[in-house]
């Protein structure tokens, strides 16, 4: 392995990497590499100095095969049969066991990872930083899924138990003495609630299942003429509840006539649905706006909020799945609304974007061909 004495400025360290290696002159070329890289590195010179070490759970363990007390694979082997440190990001490298049968016994042993030198030290850099960025997305993933879930069970366990409460007083009421009589108001009024929460049950439920129907491009469009100006009359009536309890209203402008496309009646009003929530719930209470026009050969939808606002460089990531602009214990959504929107537009051949600052309100605009459609 060669090396340039490269004397940049050091940066902060970016990883910690336990370098494994009983020969002193190869562990520290690598060492000094990596310092010099701004990784923080724990050195070690045998196999059982590298277990000890490998309790302190570094980003990386950079691993030499051949060494005199534990070689490499058994090394890995303990690491990988070992609780606390079985997530371990595990490299080997070597300078003598180079054959694909050392190769594939690494892997075998649990390796990540089996590079042989010599190695150009930008392109061990650039194998090392593509190893940990993978793991990286991997622990993001992770995080992701188990916010999403946590959020998802929240959200599906509070309309149960509003139908368990209501269910179990009903139950109450119609299990009384014979003697008794059971107003008819009050069935009604536990059966109603019910219906309600296993309305939104079956909303969440929904939800859930068009993604699944997005990420295998299963989403079904019901494709017909559809008067958008319409739709946005229908959902804004709809809302106009939600926005009362909120001490707000939706400001609606239309155009003069129809406004007619061919989609999915359905999947706009979705659209159109989902921006609305997002903008009363992220509005801080100040009139929302919901405008409906035509340009040139698109249509424009246009759902501007005057509240919180959405930092620039969160700005793509919301419309991706499971990603909110507040943390999840302050959104409690599950973080789908504008992900499904995006995925709904961009099947019927449009787009859709926000414009956005922290503290100054958010405007999305969705544009929509004419006549043109993407199916699915």
């Amino acid at each position: 392995m060669t090396t340039s004495g490269n004397n940049e400025a050091r940066t902060e360290p970016k990883a910690i990497v336990l370098n494994v290696n009983d020969h002193a002159a190869t562990r520290y070329l690598v060492s000094r590499m990596l310092d010099l890289a701004g990784y923080q590195v724990l050195e070690a010179s045998s196999g059982q100095e590298a277990l000890v070490l490998a309790t302190q759970l570094p980003d990386l363990v950079l691993l030499d095969v051949e060494m005199p007390d534990i070689d490499g694979y058994e090394v890995c082997r303990r690491l990988r049969g070992s609780e606390e440190t079985q997530g371990l990001l595990i490299a080997h490298l070597s300078a003598v066991s180079i054959t694909r049968e050392d190769r594939i016994r690494g892997l075998a042993y649990g390796a990540d990872a089996y590079w042989t030198t010599p190695f150009e030290e930008e392109e061990l850099l650039a194998n090392i930083e593509a190893l940990l960025r993978l793991q990286r997305r991997a622990q993001d993933a992770i995080r992701v899924r188990d916010d999403f879930l946590s959020v998802a069970a929240h959200e599906l366990k509070t309309p149960l138990t509003a139908l368990r409460l209501h269910l179990e007083r009903t139950f109450f009421l119609t299990t009384r003495t014979k003697t008794d009589t059971v107003p008819k108001a009050s069935l009604d009024k536990g059966l109603s609630a019910s219906l309600r929460q296993l309305s939104r049950l079956q909303q969440l439920l929904d939800t859930l299942l068009d993604v699944s129907r997005v990420s295998n491009r299963r989403l079904k469009l019901e494709v017909g003429t559809v008067d958008l100006a319409d739709v946005a009359r229908e959902v804004h009536q709809r809302l106009e509840p939600a926005a009362r309890a909120l001490d707000t209203e939706i400001q609606l402008e239309l155009p003069a006539g129809p406004l007619v496309l061919f989609g999915d009646r359905l999947r706009m009003e979705q659209v159109l649905n989902n921006l609305l929530t997002n903008a009363l719930k992220y509005g801080n209470g100040k009139p929302v706006l919901l405008r409906v026009e035509a340009r040139e050969d698109m249509a424009v939808i246009c759902v501007k909020d005057q509240g919180i606002g959405i930092a620039v460089q969160d700005q793509a990531r919301i419309f991706e799945r499971f990603e909110r602009a507040t943390p999840t214990q302050q959104s409690g959504s599950l973080g789908l609304g504008l992900y499904i929107a995006r995925e709904i537009v961009s099947a019927h051949g449009g787009t859709i974007a926000v414009d956005s600052q922290s503290g100054h309100g958010a405007t999305f605009q969705v544009l929509l061909p004419l006549r043109r459609l993407e199916r699915y």
